[in-house]
């Protein structure tokens, strides 16, 4: 087994994997977690509990990476709750060096535990994150709750943050989160060709069509279309759930899930994205009359009842040659 990280290595290791663009500031706390402030859309203010994560010999029959949860006040024998106090999230998670992988367990989920509690998961994940260079997902049963561990290589894991802080078990997490209007309109960071070639292990779909140029190209043409009317484009804020754009013009809101489309996964991307806009819309209290879900796609769906589908659902579906049409309607 390799050298164990320190605490403040761990610490390093996830800031560079965040990277300085979402990260405003951070800090240690009296007990020597780290605290750090991040860039909308990812939560605010985010207490991160990481541990090494290790996969010792002679352990359970299938290979399994884990953490220890141990905290700094904590003595043996002694049960301990994660500290909430003035941050919006708490993040758990573990890291393995040698393949350069976090894994994100869901910190709700963990309370009231014994001194030393081990959390699992299965090592042909965390190599098949590394490996694939995509965030591998496992599904755990608890005596409460499922739980979804996600594994995410370093260069993904603002994704697993942000997809980690959109689980609807998980918002609000914080003590005294205040709700929020949106936020100035972030546009999303271009990185390579964002596409991932190799996909078979089970990902999140939503994950990896939000990683592509493709959605960030039609992402931003909705901005700028919307910047040219005069009205503000807005990023979720931290008690929004994860949409992708949305504006406000006299007293409605509208709110936009942006999806990509290729031959094949056309529908599947259609009915993914219908479903997430008609929850956004819904979830969301910004204090207006009404609220109004778009599905803005990559371009003219090839199964002409889409529109009607859409609009049978009160959304409005909408592409790039669209857009300015769409947007009259908005007044």
């Amino acid at each position: 087994m390799a050298s164990l990280l320190t605490k403040s290595e761990l610490h390093d290791r996830f800031l560079a994997a965040v990277g300085g663009g979402a990260v405003v500031s951070h800090t240690t706390d009296a007990a020597g977690e780290l605290v750090v402030e991040l860039q909308p859309p990812l939560p605010r203010r985010v207490r991160v509990y990481i541990y090494n994560a290790t996969n010792p010999s002679g352990g359970r029959s299938t290979p399994e990476h884990k953490i220890q949860l141990i905290l700094a006040d904590q003595g043996r024998g002694q049960r301990a709750n994660f500290d909430r106090y003035e941050v919006d999230f708490v993040l758990l998670c573990g890291y393995v060096p040698e393949q350069d992988v976090f894994v994100f367990w869901d910190a709700s989920l963990h309370r009231d535990f014994a001194y030393s509690k081990n959390l699992q998961v299965r090592s042909e994940n965390v190599a098949g994150a590394a490996a694939a260079g995509v965030t591998v997902r496992q599904e755990r049963s608890l005596r409460t709750d499922p739980e979804t561990v996600l594994c995410a290589p370093s260069r993904l894991v603002t994704e697993a943050i942000a997809e980690r802080f959109a689980s609807p078990i998980l918002v609000p997490q914080g003590v005294g989160a205040e709700a929020s209007n949106g936020q100035p309109y972030m546009r999303p960071p271009r990185s390579g060709s964002g596409e991932s070639a190799l996909r078979v292990f089970s990902v999140d779909p939503d994950a990896v069509d939000r990683g592509t140029n493709a959605h960030k190209d039609v992402q931003d043409r909705l901005a700028d279309a919307i910047s040219a009317r005069g009205w503000e484009p807005l990023s979720p804020g931290g008690s929004d759930p994860l949409f992708d754009i949305g504006w406000i013009v006299t007293d409605t809101a509208w709110i936009a899930e942006v999806k990509s489309l290729t031959e094949s996964n056309e529908d599947r991307q259609l009915r993914l994205g219908l479903g997430q806009v008609l929850s956004y819309a819904y979830l969301i209290d910004w204090g207006v009359a009404a609220y109004r879900p778009v599905l803005a796609v990559e371009r003219k769906p090839s199964s002409s009842y889409w529109p009607d589908l859409c609009a049978s659902h009160g959304v409005k579906l909408s592409w790039p040659e669209t857009f300015e049409e769409m947007l009259d309607n908005c007044t």
